[in-house]
């Protein structure tokens, strides 16, 4: 792969991941009834997205430029949304399962019994039992 493909990648993903926690602590935030506010995820967010366009502008991609099946226009911004939308791993997931299935040591017995007690609580519940143990 070549660089300027590596480096759009890897922006495109830490967007991806960081729109997707912020989604993720807005939910929670509607599911506890409370204020949904812009926060440090918010603006790590946006960091990402920004240094994700200014990297596509700079890179001044050909026109056709592809980048695993999704062809990116010269718009940075739209350019931006095709990418960071885009199921980045998705030809590597089965491998990454296989990996993950061959080294993952088992759950014990007290791990898997503590799993089904928390998978059985409503979602509010969890995000609290979650956001005290972190």
């Amino acid at each position: 792969m070549d660089p300027l493909r590596a480096v759009l990648l890897a922006l495109a993903r830490k967007t991806h991941d960081a729109q997707q926690r912020w989604l993720a602590g807005r939910a929670a935030l509607r599911a506890r009834e409370q204020q949904v506010h812009r926060n440090e995820v918010f603006a790590h967010y946006m960091t990402a997205e920004s240094c994700l366009i200014a990297a596509l502008d700079a890179a001044n991609l050909p026109s056709g430029y592809r980048i695993g099946g999704t062809r990116l226009t010269r718009d940075p911004v739209v350019a931006m949304q095709r990418l960071r939308d885009h199921p980045i791993e998705a030809d590597r997931e089965p491998a990454r399962q296989d990996y993950l299935d061959a080294y993952t040591p088992p759950l014990t017995e007290a791990e898997a019994a503590l799993a089904d007690r928390l998978a059985a609580l409503p979602a509010a519940r969890r995000d609290r039992i979650f956001d005290h143990t972190h």
